[in-house]
């Protein structure tokens, strides 16, 4: 049976949500597929070069964001990266755990740093800014795509008077947290940048 690309990634892709990341290998990956073991290397030459392209798949269409002013692209294009990730099992961790400068990360990487470059920030705080926000995604995602923690065991860890405040918060600790506690954080970073950008320059 001869495969191509891209029914080797789609195949990979299906047997993440199947399976998990931890359980995804190339052998399992070929049996899936119906092949011998080793004839999804004619693809990818390492599992590492299957993640990185199934990562990139994820983001595909990501950066297609229309013409709006900065502040809300960047928080549109926040807004569809958690979306792709969550879209797959594991999708945050694939993302964190590869670097790949292919097409669709470029495009996502281009659009977000340009939207701050358009708000009036330098090269430098443009690039650390979108990193910020790309940080506060991936990892709240990881956080909504892990197994529910039962909050028994820090209920009973926190006492009232050695951790009064962390007592007081307590309702709002546990994760995984809510939609709502990821848009709070990306206001307070949308936020935070607007103090950044030079004075004189409009808002929008």
């Amino acid at each position: 049976m001869r495969i191509n690309r891209d029914q080797v990634l789609a195949a990979a892709l299906d047997l993440l949500d199947e399976a998990g990341l931890d359980q995804l290998s190339m052998r399992r990956l070929a049996t899936a597929l119906g092949v011998q073991n080793g004839a999804t290397y004619w693809h990818f030459r390492s599992k590492q070069a299957l993640l990185e392209a199934m990562a990139d798949e994820l983001l595909a269409g990501v950066a297609d964001v229309g013409e709006l002013p900065w502040d809300a692209r960047v928080t549109e294009l926040a807004a569809r990266l958690r979306r792709a990730l969550l879209a797959r099992r594991d999708g945050a961790r694939v993302f964190s755990g590869v670097f790949f400068p292919l097409p669709n990360a470029l495009a996502y990487g281009n659009a977000l740093i340009g939207a701050l470059l358009e708000a009036g920030l330098s090269p430098k705080d443009a690039a650390w800014s979108a990193d910020t926000v790309t940080y506060h995604v991936v990892a709240h995602t990881i956080e909504e795509q892990l197994a529910p923690e039962a909050p028994d065991r820090l209920n009973a860890a926190v006492d009232p008077l050695r951790h009064p405040h962390l007592h007081a918060a307590l309702a709002h600790v546990p994760s995984p947290h809510p939609e709502e506690h990821f848009w709070h954080g990306l206001r307070l970073i949308v936020a935070g940048i607007r103090t950044e950008v030079p004075v004189g320059k409009p808002d929008h």
